[in-house]
């Protein structure tokens, strides 16, 4: 509510004129008409007496979310709390994915290399199944590091396998 909007409610409420109140100031009835439409405003001294004539607080002519008798108005909204859809972080699960089946191709891989260089040279077998299985280690071992990637930024963004909504980041 503006200024004027307060002169003009208040002086209803007193069942008084603009000619009676601008009387009672000393002022033109075309002030208080400039004041109620917030054409001009109040000198200093007029709204002290506005205030005692009207029978209310200055600092409710001049401040918002104050009452007639200079009271700050607390305003409680309530809110009914709507619960927010929670997203899945495709990111940590494609990270969980990554290293649980790298650490599978690691050991994997490692073991089996390890197993066919011993028979190789026991039974001087070839090269090629002892490189296939070192290749799925390395698999292995490159999703395990990507997979420590994803979770590096998943704890950066505190975003762990549910992905925080707008609503939720308010």
């Amino acid at each position: 509510m503006t200024t004027g909007e307060k002169i003009a409610k208040a002086r209803r409420a007193q069942n008084i004129t603009q000619e009676q109140l601008a009387d009672l100031l000393q002022v033109s009835r075309q002030a208080v008409s400039r004041w109620e439409s917030d054409i001009a405003y109040p000198e200093t001294d007029n709204l002290v007496k506005l205030s005692k004539i009207l029978g209310i607080n200055c600092d409710y002519l001049l401040k918002e979310g104050v009452n007639e008798q200079g009271e700050k108005i607390l305003e409680v909204k309530i809110v009914k709390e709507v619960p927010a859809y929670r997203q899945i972080n495709f990111t940590f699960v494609f990270m969980a994915v990554f290293i649980l089946a790298g650490f599978y191709l690691a050991l994997f891989g490692t073991w089996n290399v390890v197993s066919e260089l011993l028979k190789a040279a026991e039974a001087r077998r070839e090269a090629a199944i002892t490189a296939a299985v070192g290749i799925c280690g390395v698999v292995g071992y490159s999703l395990i590091a990507v997979g420590i990637k994803l979770l590096v930024s998943c704890i950066k963004k505190k975003q762990y396998f549910f992905k925080k909504t707008v609503e939720e980041k308010k």
